[in-house]
């Protein structure tokens, strides 16, 4: 994956981050799509290359992201339907931002190996996003820490809910926007730091 498709797929990632409801249980199937969309979109296309299939391996390739998007909703609803109907369209945004900055604006030459090692990274750091931006604000805005469970979620109380009733902010849409804003400033500045290491011989 290019520069310029991972800024893209991250400034996606933080809006997707933003909107998402603020329960782990919700991050970690949101992370789980992202994974599985990059990985089998790039098995998929590799099995188009493979079939001499060029002309219409766009259109394919959006059918194919579609299709596994809409099996994970209706698998979802099948397991946890309360989660399902929460999540709502939010299902979508990781096949969006998958197939236009990862399928559809970076032409592909390079081998399933050669992809796999390209974008596999990429998509478990966005994934890893997902997971600590609802992680802290389920524990900090919630008090409790929701795990996948059939039926309805697990959730295990870590603090009392008046004990955090002053961080409720962090679970609602706008606490969860100043958060992206003070990790995405907290990671710049350890990359400037990195960067100003990697300059003096570091």
């Amino acid at each position: 994956m290019s520069k310029k498709a991972i800024s893209i797929y991250m400034a996606a990632t933080c809006a997707i981050g933003v909107i998402c409801p603020g329960r782990f249980v919700c991050g970690f199937i949101v992370a789980f799509e992202i994974v599985l969309l990059m990985l089998s979109g790039d098995l998929f296309r590799s099995l188009l290359s493979l079939l001499k299939i060029e002309k219409l391996n766009q259109v394919l390739l959006l059918l194919f992201v579609v299709y596994v998007t809409v099996m994970i909703k209706e698998l979802l609803k099948f397991i946890m339907p309360m989660i399902a109907l929460q999540m709502g369209f939010l299902f979508y945004l990781p096949a969006i931002s998958t197939f236009t900055t990862v399928f559809l604006l970076e032409e592909n030459n390079n081998s399933l190996v050669e992809n796999l090692k390209s974008n596999t990274p990429a998509s478990l750091l966005f994934a890893g996003y997902i997971l600590l931006i609802t992680l802290i604000r389920d524990i900090f805005g919630y008090g409790t820490l929701s795990l996948p469970k059939v039926g309805a979620p697990f959730e295990l109380i870590i603090f009392n809910p008046e004990s955090v009733s002053a961080m409720t902010f962090l679970a609602t849409i706008p606490g969860s926007l100043v958060l992206t804003a003070l990790i995405l400033a907290l990671f710049l500045f350890i990359e400037n730091k990195i960067h100003i290491l990697q300059k003096v011989g570091f």
